[in-house]
């Protein structure tokens, strides 16, 4: 078995540990595990966790949380959101500090609906992301749906700020034009969504439009 199978074995089995001792409704499936305290067979199997990745990276805590939150995007990106979550939490658990752990945990509240819970996470991991373009983007794009839901005047105008920054910085990022399009259709403003959108359609990676969005913004305005 290579190295980077056995290191896979050996997560599956702490998982399996964690996951045995867990209640009904499961604490790996919450981000932070819910924040919540855990029992003694949470905390053992939180510990004979943590010493195999210490053994298997040497104490390299950054790389371990890197390497594990980047399984849970694998993961997030096949749809399998409990696996992509139960990774996010793991690598959370290893460096607290990890930006990809925070902001997975972030995309998944978000998919699920909870909001309030994907600001919070996207806003701490902000403090660590860097100058991530892509992280900007989803970002955004959840203060919009946020502002959007809620009718927030203060959150939309902050998604609006964020959309055009983004847009200067990186003119070709389709999704961020596509998000941008999507919030002006949320709010009614079917004619700036056009616009928005046909900048998105004019960009490389065109191909990465919804176009269940398209029919949507056709059959509130045909398209100018």
């Amino acid at each position: 078995m290579s190295a980077l199978r056995q290191f896979y074995f050996a997560i599956s089995i702490a998982l399996t540990l964690a996951a045995s001792s867990a209640a009904a409704d499961d604490i790996n499936l919450l981000p932070k595990y819910g924040s919540a305290a855990k029992n003694d067979a949470q905390k053992a199997a939180d510990a004979n966790f943590l010493a195999t990745i210490d053994n298997f990276y040497k104490g390299d805590q950054k790389k371990a949380a890197g390497e594990v939150a980047a399984r849970g995007w694998q993961f997030l990106r096949q749809g399998n959101t409990a696996d992509a979550m139960r990774r996010f939490n793991q690598a959370w658990l290893i460096d607290s500090t990890n930006a990809h752990a925070l902001w997975g945990m972030a995309a998944v509240s978000g998919s699920k609906g909870d909001l309030d819970q994907s600001l919070k996470l996207f806003s701490e991991a902000e403090r660590f992301v860097g100058s991530d373009v892509d992280f900007a983007v989803d970002q955004a794009k959840t203060i919009g749906l946020a502002g959007a839901q809620s009718n927030d005047k203060a959150l939309l105008h902050d998604a609006f700020a964020r959309f055009a920054r983004l847009y200067e910085r990186a003119p070709q990022h389709t999704l961020n034009l596509q998000n941008w399009a999507v919030t002006y259709f949320y709010v009614g403003n079917y004619a700036e969504a056009w616009k928005k959108l046909k900048l998105a359609e004019a960009t490389p990676r065109k191909a990465a439009i919804d176009p269940g969005f398209v029919a949507a913004l056709q059959e509130k305005m045909p398209r100018p």
